[in-house]
C-alpha cells in the first residue's frame, strides 16, 4: 500500500467512530487484496505476501473487535476464520483466484456495517486529534487538498 493510501487511512481512524473503525479495517482489508492482485500481476511474489499478511492482521483486528455478549458474533468469527483460511490458501498457492470471493464478501459486510456506522452518534474514539477541515483547491492540471488546524500543537494522544 503506498503511503498517501495509508495517510488517507490514517486520518479517517484519527476521526472515527467505534463502528466507523470497522468499516475502515474493512477497507483496508479491500486495499491489501488490490495491492497484492497488482503485486501477483507483476510477479512480484514478496509484495504479494506481505499484501497478504497484512490483510490477515486487519482479520484478525476484525475478530478482536467481536462483542461475544451477541450471538452474531459467532458467526462473525466463523466468516472471518473462513476468510483467514481463504489468505493462507491464497499465500500457499500465490493465487488470487478466491479474491473476488473474498471481496464479495468483504463488501457485503462493509455495506452493513457502513449502515450500522450511520445510526451510531458516538464521538470519535481518539481524544485531541487533529481538527480536520477538508479543502481542495483547483490549480492547473492539479487539484490541492489542504487541512488547517489552528491548534496543531497538543495533537495526539495525552499520557
Amino acid at each position: 500500500m503506498n503511503k498517501d493510501r495509508l495517510r488517507e487511512f490514517a486520518v479517517r481512524v484519527t476521526q472515527a467512530n467505534q463502528s466507523q473503525l470497522i468499516v475502515i479495517l474493512y477497507d483496508i482489508l479491500e486495499a491489501d487484496l488490490e495491492c497484492a492482485t497488482d503485486a501477483i500481476n507483476a510477479k512480484d511474489y514478496k509484495i504479494y505476501e506481505k499484501e497478504l499478511r497484512h490483510a490477515s492482521r486487519v482479520i484478525n483486528q476484525l475478530m478482536g473487535a467481536l462483542d461475544y455478549r451477541y450471538p452474531l458474533s459467532y458467526d462473525l468469527l466463523s466468516l472471518y476464520s473462513y476468510l483467514n483460511k481463504k489468505l493462507v490458501c491464497a499465500q500457499m498457492s500465490r493465487s488470487n483466484q478466491d479474491f473476488p470471493e473474498i471481496l464479495d464478501l468483504i463488501n457485503d459486510l462493509r455495506v452493513g456495517f457502513l449502515e450500522v456506522s450511520k445510526q451510531d452518534n458516538s464521538g470519535p474514539m481518539m481524544q485531541n486529534t487533529q481538527q480536520i477541515y477538508a479543502g481542495l483547491t483547483y490549480g492547473k492540471g492539479t487539484l490541492n487538498e489542504s487541512s488547517l488546524n489552528p491548534s496543531d500543537i497538543n495533537r495526539g494522544f495525552k499520557a
